[in-house]
């Protein structure tokens, strides 16, 4: 690498960390962001948050990370920081040994995956793009070092769910490389024959196996969880299309100018592209297929990536783009490491073969493929930021900040929805508010059947006069609906104000104040 290379990684890497920083102080974030910075918040020990994890679907690297910077500070802005800082480092180590041009490379810096939903919403995934990123850069010397190999995909089990699938596509490809590369991949023998102590790879398969097993342990639920418990293993021909057609939203992130522009599509409002987005997605594939055959462990690490994810989203969670976003990320990762891979060892024919027509097709196939995506997501990518700038994202910041200017954080808190009003609550300075969907006090949302019900105004109401009794003291109730005059009326209640137009729909709040008796 010269120093044009390492000079241009560092002019993008500050251009993307202005832009992203600017795009970050506008952006009001949500519960999902939220939820992680309360559950290292308001944990009490390691233990404690691995516990609360349970109920969220995830390992917990990401809130691991954030626990002592919540012991530095109460306001999630540590964590919009230490987030963008992360995706920083991804787009320098992206720029600097990607094996792709400069305007791809430029491309992907401001792609929808890489500059706004692994960047601006603050959330686990963002670890995951960065350890994918440096098992890349690890790739091309990955048997000299192992180890190293080992620590990084056993730190992206750890990262999420989807992460985890990807991981077990990675390990399984290597384990399948070492074991039975040598017979068909002439370079990769030769390399092997080099290395004269093996245990260093032996215990980086280790640390893979142990990172996949001990992921998979933290995402036992417990008996009582309450979210996405259901499985689909029955065939539904629309499901498996619905599915199917998640490779389109994945590479074609191409976001709508609107409110609510997060998660949507442009390309879905055309009729024609709803005619071919099926079969435009079968043919990805087996486009990527095509690109990836003459080296086995890009194709395997794509095929077993790409069909454990889609599988995840048939049988578990549908998932949302942010979940999706793992299928492109295993394209764009073997598209990296395919240059470092052993082509299949065909004896004397090998060479001609490299050099025919087939070949020298479809890597320009591959290269314009490459470059549209990108281009897709750069568009979709500076549409999202445009947006953000234009919408409020969520209200849950602004309605903390009111709460706040009229003294009434310290007030007994009542909140109709948890989901929604934990947004609030992680930006008050706030350990506590009842939550009557779940009978209990707390911050954080805990995603068990004890809030399978639901809350109507009535019973929020109640609940809020019973604590005001209690405690003889005014009550703060937020709900995510208005209330009817007659409500008013009964219980003597004062309207205090709306924050109603968000991108997240139902992030929007009325704050109602319940005197004292």
């Amino acid at each position: 690498m010269g120093k044009t290379d390492k000079h241009y990684a560092l002019g993008l890497t500050f251009l993307f960390l202005t832009v992203g920083a600017f795009t970050a102080s506008h952006h009001e974030m949500w519960r999902d962001e939220i939820q992680a910075w309360l559950l290292a918040r308001d944990s009490t020990s390691i233990f404690n948050l691995l516990a609360n994890l349970k109920y969220e679907g995830h390992p917990g690297l990401w809130h691991l990370c954030l626990m002592p910077l919540s012991r530095i500070s109460d306001s999630p802005v540590m964590m919009q920081m230490f987030h963008l800082l992360v995706t920083g480092v991804t787009v320098y180590l992206f720029v600097r040994y990607a094996p792709f041009n400069w305007f791809q490379k430029l491309l992907f810096c401001f792609g929808y995956f890489v500059l706004y939903e692994y960047a601006i919403v603050a959330r686990n995934y963002a670890l995951g793009l960065l350890l994918i990123t440096v098992f890349c850069v690890l790739f091309r010397e990955r048997y000299k070092r192992f180890i190293w190999v080992g620590c990084v995909l056993f730190l992206l089990a750890h990262t999420s769910v989807h992460a985890l699938i990807v991981t077990i596509g990675i390990g399984i490809a290597l384990c399948c490389e070492y074991v039975f590369g040598g017979r068909f991949l002439k370079p990769l023998n030769e390399e092997l024959k080099a290395i004269e102590d093996k245990r260093s790879i032996w215990i980086g398969f280790a640390l893979i196996g142990v990172g996949i097993l001990t992921a998979v342990l933290q995402l036992n639920p417990p008996p009582d969880t309450g979210f996405a418990v259901a499985w689909h293993f029955n065939y539904d021909a629309k499901r498996v299309n619905d599915i199917v057609k998640l490779i389109s939203r994945a590479y074609l992130p191409i976001t709508r100018p609107v409110l609510g522009f997060w998660g949507s599509n442009i390309l879905t409002t055309y009729p024609f592209f709803q005619a071919i987005q099926v079969p435009l997605c079968y043919f990805l594939m087996l486009l990527s297929v095509l690109l990836f055959f003459k080296r086995p462990t890009a194709l395997f690490t794509y095929l077993i990536s790409t069909l454990g994810l889609l599988a995840f989203f048939y049988i578990k969670y549908h998932g949302s783009i942010r979940h999706h976003g793992f299928l492109f990320l295993t394209f764009l990762m073997c598209c990296w490491i395919y240059r470092d891979c052993s082509a299949i060892h065909l004896g004397k024919s090998e060479q001609q073969d490299a050099d025919s027509t087939i070949d020298r097709v479809l890597n320009m196939t591959g290269t314009v493929l490459v470059t549209v995506l990108l281009i897709c997501h750069a568009i979709g990518g500076i549409t999202a930021v445009r947006m953000e700038h234009r919408h409020v994202f969520s209200y849950g910041k602004l309605t903390a900040e009111y709460i706040k200017s009229q003294g009434m954080q310290d007030y007994p808190i009542v909140a109709e929805k948890d989901s929604a009003a934990s947004t609030v609550v992680g930006y008050l300075p706030k350990r506590q508010v009842y939550y009557p969907r779940g009978s209990r006090f707390g911050s954080f949302v805990r995603w068990d059947k004890a809030r399978s019900h639901s809350a109507p105004s009535k019973l929020v109401i109640e609940e809020a006069l019973k604590l005001s009794r209690q405690d003889a003291q005014d009550v703060l109730i937020i709900l995510n609906r208005s209330l009817s005059a007659q409500r008013h009326e009964q219980y003597n209640l004062m309207f205090l104000s709306k924050f109603t137009g968000s991108t997240v729909r139902d992030e929007g709040f009325y704050l109602y104040l319940m005197p004292a008796p």
